[in-house]
């Protein structure tokens, strides 16, 4: 026999996560997410047994704490708010958005080569030269990092935060509002990655500035992009990816360009696509009423309609 006192909780629980779910996905997100970057934190500390272990893994211990961070708490809180608020055709629904790939060639082209071409552009016109490279040894090296980063991370990240939050945001207020208001949780939640090198102060505080920056930069695009996109969270993870690839320390413009006046041509590059992609997405598919428009008829599936969104 089912536990009434139980039953009424779960449908509580269920109530509140659909008339809050951006709310709820947050409390979700930070609990999760806290927990489990603070276990590899302390291990690399050697406060808890594992920073061997850590030691001895191909891949550094930032990469397996952004791993952690979204498989064990942004993409199943992701699922958890869709379900609850939505159903499970919600649920489909957000899966066939990641599934999208048809939003035409052009789209394709800014989203794989606009943030490099202009990045190399930019810190060119500021001054900064070009490194002797193997072409084709960079291709590789970079589109195998790529895909790493976008099939492991990066796809299951903009899940949640442009497939949950920032939709449901777009819902209410204009998309760079939006986007803001999901960059400063976005920044807070990378924080425990300051934790993972000798810790101070200033250098957290440093971090966690660099983490917001790096979000007031990287949401308005990722934003103007699932527009443009006809709403394909396959097009923001390649997005997010591209974005690691072109500003990472081993990413393209690092290998192509000398010192590291790359990091100002970056940030002036993703401002300059932004501009260009709002202009050709145009005034209409910027809209709130656009994004109603497309949360209306998801791939043919409907949502079920809820009280609030945040």
């Amino acid at each position: 026999m089912t536990d009434r006192s139980t039953t009424t909780a779960h449908a509580g629980i269920r109530a509140f996560v659909a008339r809050r779910p951006v709310t709820a996905f947050l409390i979700m997100a930070f609990a999760i997410a806290y927990a489990v970057m603070s276990l590899v934190a302390l291990a690399v500390h050697r406060v808890i047994p594992g920073g061997p272990l850590l030691d001895r893994l191909p891949f550094p211990p930032d990469e397996i704490t952004g791993l952690m961070l979204t498989m064990f708490a942004l993409f199943p809180s992701a699922l958890f708010v869709t379900w609850a608020a939505d159903g499970r055709a919600g649920v489909v629904s957000l899966f066939k958005r990641i599934a999208r790939w048809r939003f035409g060639v052009a789209w394709w082209l800014a989203v794989l080569a606009g943030l490099p071409v202009l990045t190399v552009v930019s810190t060119l016109i500021l001054g900064g030269s070009l490194e002797s490279i193997d072409p084709v040894g960079l291709f590789w090296d970079q589109l195998r990092l790529l895909l790493i980063n976008f099939i492991l991370v990066n796809l299951w990240e903009e899940t949640a935060w442009a497939g949950v939050m920032q939709t449901r945001l777009e819902r209410r207020h204009n998309i760079f509002v939006a986007a803001v208001l999901t960059a400063i949780p976005f920044g807070f939640i990378h924080l425990p990655l300051a934790f993972l090198s000798e810790i101070t102060i200033a250098s957290v505080l440093i971090s966690l500035a660099a983490y917001i920056l790096l979000g007031l930069f990287l949401r308005p695009l990722i934003g103007v992009v699932l527009r443009g996109s006809r709403d394909s969270l396959l097009a923001a993870g390649l997005m997010h990816s591209i974005f690691n690839r072109t500003n990472n320390d081993n990413g393209i413009a690092a290998a192509m360009l000398k010192g590291e006046l790359y990091r100002l041509g970056i940030l002036i590059a993703v401002v300059v696509l932004i501009t260009a992609l709002a202009l050709v997405a145009g005034r209409r598919r910027l809209s709130r009423a656009y994004r109603l428009e497309l949360d209306a008829n998801p791939g043919g599936v409907a949502h079920r309609p809820t009280n609030s969104s945040t």
